[in-house]
C-alpha cells in the first residue's frame, strides 16, 4: 500500500488548491486515484459535482507522498530562499550570543 497525495486546483487561480491523501495499492491506476482523491476531498467539503464546476476545481493531479522527501525539498528551498535574501540584504544575519558561565 502506497500514499499518494491528491490535488485539484482552481482553474482561475482565485481559490486555493485542495489536497487529500489517499492510500491505494501499486496495481491502481492515475484515474482511479484521482477519483478516490475526489471523493474523499467532496465527503470532507460537503461538495458535489456541482460546487467542484461552480469553484472552478478543474485540474487534479497526483504525485507519490513520501513525507521525508518531501520535507527534505522544503528545508533545502527555504536554505536557498534565505541565503538570497540574506545576499540581497533583505535580511540580516542573526549575531552569535555566546554563553557567559
Amino acid at each position: 500500500m502506497k500514499k499518494y497525495q491528491v490535488t485539484i486546483f482552481c482553474e482561475t487561480g482565485k481559490y486555493k488548491p485542495v489536497s487529500t491523501i489517499v492510500t491505494a495499492t501499486e496495481t491502481d491506476n492515475r484515474i482511479t486515484l484521482q477519483k478516490k482523491g475526489i471523493q474523499k476531498i467532496c465527503l470532507s467539503k460537503c461538495w458535489d459535482g456541482k460546487d467542484l464546476a461552480r469553484y472552478g476545481y478543474t485540474k487534479v493531479k497526483v504525485r507519490e507522498y513520501d513525507k521525508e522527501k518531501i520535507e527534505a525539498e522544503n528545508k533545502a528551498r527555504y536554505e536557498a530562499l534565505k541565503e538570497a535574501k540574506y545576499a540581497s540584504g533583505e535580511w540580516k544575519r542573526p549575531k552569535k550570543v555566546e554563553k557567559k558561565d
